[in-house]
């Protein structure tokens, strides 16, 4: 090969996927082994360019973006790697700007067996098929890889990397099973938000314990709201959550009823109807304004307008022995303002309590006659407008179509928006799936079961030196909302507590 073409200076680029049992650094070092010798024989001096992973794009190899940024230096007379398949598995795309930045530069590829000169048309045709032969493979084997992943998530083993806290990888069994010091952590952070707890709370309640998270290091909500929401701790495991748009080069997230779930694969550590409140409770802290996620007041995110439906604001009075319900802040698209007032709090907490009363009431009335006690009017209301959200986005997506149709949009932004609504429908759907199972949790739900939470609130309501933000979580442990309508200064107001 020297005797042919003029080099000197090459650099060596070797890559490895990655393997198990550290198999992807003995095959690098044997990689690097064989084009350190072929380097000594030929006397072309080398720098190395490495790195293990398992992405077939360049972009997400930061060795082969450093490698091309050099070579379009003209640092090197030649690329050398064991076989051509290392430089690039990617698609046209990855191919041609391998090819268009070898050219440009001049610079030569050589591999164990030959050499490819991009200014040589022979050269460029066999480069050509090589690349697609590569692709083909790597097609194959990431097929295959799937298929065989599924084969084992099917039979109950994990394959998917590292359990999510709280389990651990058995060995002996090849399935994941809880850690007994771990399952106590998850559980309390299971209670703790299912008793009113957002996810930040619970992550500041851990790291003021001294509670590592399952990397060693602090907790943070998004951990936490991950490991409460994950169907794997109900003894599942799920393949198939992705897929790629090859038009649009993207990875999107599929529809949940387009994933593969394998049930009783291990031991689950949370009940289908804790889960399926803890989804709910999420669901609702999303749509909670920010500012009133704090609960810095025992009625933050609860308030609602009667008459337009939104968050109400609660202004703090250092000067008055209440705090005081700001009257409604929301305009119409006209500019309208909402008519509704405000109001004390003071009083607004008096008649909560006497409707949590009346509802311990009529729960112990329900259990001594028999009865199953419900009310998901206002779930079914959320239902209703999650029905509504999913409706406009077909509409927008139908118009997104005709758009295309009418070649007013080129595909491949059709391609991308198309996904982007897409998955909001999807996301929607779920949203009210939840909502669904909700409802059918409250109607299923044992009188006892709800008696006994509706007591755990009044306890924290009646204890002394209570913090506001205690009370708070407490109440959005049983209550969905606080409706509040009062139109004129002389009177009271009219306020309706909506309960889970």
């Amino acid at each position: 090969m020297s005797h042919d073409y003029d080099i000197r200076t090459v650099a060596l680029y070797l890559r490895k996927s990655r393997g198990q049992n550290n198999e992807e650094i003995d095959d690098l070092a044997q990689h690097r082994a064989e084009l350190i010798a072929m380097c000594e024989e030929r006397g072309w001096a080398y720098t190395e360019y490495a790195e293990i992973g398992t992405g077939d794009k360049i972009n997400v190899r930061p060795k082969m973006l450093e490698l091309l940024q050099d070579v379009e230096q003209q640092m090197y007379d030649a690329v050398v790697a064991v076989h051509f398949d290392r430089l690039s598995r990617g698609d046209e795309s990855d191919q041609a700007r391998i090819k268009k930045t070898f050219a440009m530069t001049e610079t030569l590829f050589v591999t164990i067996t030959r050499v490819y000169d991009y200014n040589n048309d022979q050269d460029i045709m066999m480069a050509d098929f090589e690349g697609m032969m590569a692709r083909l493979e790597y097609k194959t084997i990431a097929r295959r890889f799937r298929q065989g992943k599924a084969r084992r998530a099917k039979q109950g083993f994990w394959s998917n990397g590292t359990p999510p806290f709280p389990y651990v990888f058995d060995r002996e069994t090849g399935k994941a099973k809880p850690d007994e010091a771990n399952l106590l952590v998850y559980r309390r952070m299971i209670d703790l938000c299912l008793n009113g707890y957002a996810a930040t709370d619970i992550a500041w309640e851990l790291n003021k314990e001294g509670i590592p998270s399952p990397r060693g290091q602090l907790w943070s909500p998004a951990v936490v709201r991950r490991l409460l929401m994950d169907e794997v701790h109900l003894g599942r495991l799920v393949v198939g959550k992705k897929r790629k748009l090859v038009g649009a080069d993207a990875i999107v997230r599929k529809p949940k009823d387009e994933w593969i779930v394998y049930y009783n694969c291990h031991q689950a550590v949370k009940t289908e109807q804790e889960h399926n409140k803890i989804l709910f409770l999420i669901q609702r802290q999303k749509e909670t304004p920010p500012a009133a996620r704090a609960g810095s007041s025992q009625f933050s995110g609860l308030i609602r307008c009667g008459i337009c439906g939104h968050t109400m604001q609660i202004q703090k009075r250092s000067d008055r022995p209440s705090d005081l319900l700001k009257s409604c802040t929301h305009r119409d698209h006209f500019g309208v303002r909402c008519p509704n007032l405000g109001g004390a709090i003071i009083d607004i907490a008096i008649s909560v309590k006497e409707a949590i009363l009346a509802k311990q009431e009529q729960l112990e009335a329900a259990i001594r006659s028999g009865i199953q006690l419900e009310d998901i009017r206002v779930i079914l209301e959320l239902s209703e407008q999650k029905l509504a959200e999913m409706k406009q986005y077909d509409s927008m997506l139908s118009k997104l179509e005709d758009a295309f149709f009418a070649e007013k949009i080129s595909e491949e932004r059709y391609m991308l928006k198309k996904a982007e609504y897409e998955t909001r429908i999807h996301a929607l759907e779920e949203e009210y799936k939840i909502i669904q199972k909700q409802a059918d949790n409250t109607q299923n739900a044992r009188n006892e079961d709800m008696l006994d939470s509706v007591k755990k609130v009044l306890a924290v309501i009646n204890s002394k030196d209570i913090e506001p933000k205690d009370i708070n979580r407490a109440y959005k442990s049983i209550i969905h909302s606080i409706e509040w309508e009062r139109d004129d200064f002389d009177d009271c107001g009219a306020m309706k507590v909506n309960f889970l």
